[in-house]
């Protein structure tokens, strides 16, 4: 679930990752009145000293710490009468948050819904899901918001069905999952956007070079959460703009998808594509999904090519090998 501006409260303080209805990331509260996800809450319980549990909120200022926090860390208090919760006590659930996620879970729904049905049925959205497509796909200015309901629908749908400028991917089959800039750029933004979702598109843009990767799977964490996990899928590499004279395909192929645990890395980065492009590269910032690798060795540079290349005739299609992209988009191809 995203949540950006006024839904900062629906993120765990600890972790960063949005809040769920429930399940491991369902928001618990401690006797102090903070509430922090239900993962983090048992990890405050493994690790308190003498059964006691200290609020890691410190006047109001939540502490960004991982799971490997210092003792010293451990100790800030909250100063709301410094109340202490008792690590053997299970810490409950905060239910009026949880229906405020529950509720941002289901609008976040409708709006995928609403997508869905204008590019299958467009005839039968109503006029509250015609502006829910509006404001997903911001189409406010392709669009005459002053129409009767049938033009509406009809335009929404063309647009949706229509190929993305630059692309051959339509509105209607690339739904959206996340985009750094607007659902979080770290390693957790991403997989609590992505879920178990498959087929997916990764969209990487710098300055004017925009090109990405597609997978048939999805992103399988392995179990241990420093370790890693490699897998085979189908997929492709493509480029939109500033290589080719026209968007193009490079490469369609199986390759191997390179996945490290929340807690790790893999080949120095968090995600590594096909040894083809890396997110979340250690040289630069670590867990920001913008900081990227990649790289086309020379005997695999198709013909036509006409974008930056160094010295050994490896294309850099972000114009150099490490580089911090200005948006990461990761769209489901339907």
């Amino acid at each position: 679930m995203a949540a950006t501006g006024d839904d900062q409260h629906l993120l765990c303080g600890i972790c960063t990752n949005g809040f769920t209805s429930s399940g491991q990331n369902e928001p618990r509260q401690l006797r102090c009145g903070h509430s922090f996800c239900a993962d983090c809450v048992d990890d405050f319980r493994l690790h308190a000293a003498n059964n006691v549990i200290l609020c890691p909120n410190d006047a109001g200022k939540t502490l960004k710490m991982t799971h490997e926090r210092t003792a010293a860390q451990q100790r800030v208090v909250c100063v709301i009468g410094r109340v202490t919760t008792p690590a053997t006590e299970e810490a409950p659930k905060n239910y009026p948050l949880a229906a405020a996620v529950e509720a941002k879970e289901k609008q976040e729904r409708d709006r995928m819904a609403a997508l869905l049905k204008c590019g299958t049925a467009a005839y039968s959205l109503t006029r509250a899901e015609t502006q829910r497509v509006i404001e997903m796909c911001q189409l406010a200015n392709e669009v005459d918001m002053a129409a009767d309901l049938p033009s509406m629908q009809s335009r929404l749908h063309t647009l949706v069905t229509s190929p993305v400028e630059g692309s051959t991917v339509t509105r209607g089959q690339g739904v959206f999952l996340t985009k750094a800039t607007r659902n979080g750029p770290s390693y957790g933004d991403l997989l609590r956007c992505l879920g178990d979702t498959k087929s997916l598109v990764f969209v990487v843009k710098k300055r004017d070079y925009l090109f990405g990767v597609f997978i048939s799977a999805g992103i399988q964490l392995p179990d241990d959460p420093t370790g890693e996990n490699m897998y085979d899928c189908d997929g492709g590499d493509f480029s939109l703009a500033s290589h080719f004279h026209t968007p193009k395909i490079m490469m369609e192929y199986s390759r191997v998808v390179w996945v490290a645990g929340r807690e790790g890395s893999v080949d120095e980065a968090k995600l590594t594509i096909g040894r083809w492009l890396w997110l979340g590269h250690q040289g630069g910032a670590a867990d920001d999904m913008r900081s990227c690798r990649q790289i086309i060795l020379r005997d695999d540079v198709p013909d036509g090519y006409v974008g930056v290349m160094n010295e050994d005739g490896i294309a850099l299609l972000g114009g150099s090998a490490a580089f911090m992209a200005d948006e990461v988009e990761v769209l489901s191809v339907v």
